[in-house]
């Protein structure tokens, strides 16, 4: 597989092309801050699919994250910030600068910070994200009900 296209341009595969087998994946479609503001935002897409906006402060200064909205895709996109790998993040919603919720600690150290799937802010249906960079921990709580990436493809 060719890493780069004719133009230098670096080509990454997309994880929802079809391919032998149809891959299930599971998208948030409405996330919520604790007062209840809207954090997915029609102005990035990931694989067509409008993306999740958060602000994050960080050692380097404070910008806005977009995240992939599709459930194991770590994709990132930050504006006005750099991050370190390993740096624990404040984050907050962008319209009202509330701060997101810790949920649970992360096995990492760090907390696994909530945004809600609907606007009446309830731990039984948020996913948690964590805010160290770079770490791979997420999961998501419907009807108080975790869900592993693991179960997906059961869905």
């Amino acid at each position: 597989m060719e890493r780069f296209n004719s133009r230098g341009m670096l080509l990454i595969p997309n994880p929802l092309a079809p391919g032998p087998a149809p891959r299930k994946v599971l998208v948030m479609r409405q996330l919520y801050c604790p007062a209840a503001h809207e954090l997915i935002s029609p102005r990035v897409h990931f694989h067509t699919y409008p993306g999740i906006l958060i602000r994050a402060r960080a050692a380097s200064g404070e910008g806005l994250v977009r995240l992939s909205p599709i459930y194991g895709d770590r994709s990132r996109i930050a504006l006005d910030i750099d991050f370190t790998t390993g740096e624990i993040l404040e984050l907050s919603c962008p319209t009202c600068g509330a701060p997101l919720p810790v949920h649970s600690p992360c096995p990492c150290g760090a907390d696994l910070v909530s945004l809600f799937t609907t606007p009446q802010a309830d731990f039984a249906d948020c996913i948690g994200i964590c805010n160290r960079v770079d770490c791979p921990q997420a999961h998501i709580i419907l009807n108080d009900e975790l869900i592993r990436l693991a179960e997906i493809s059961e869905l």
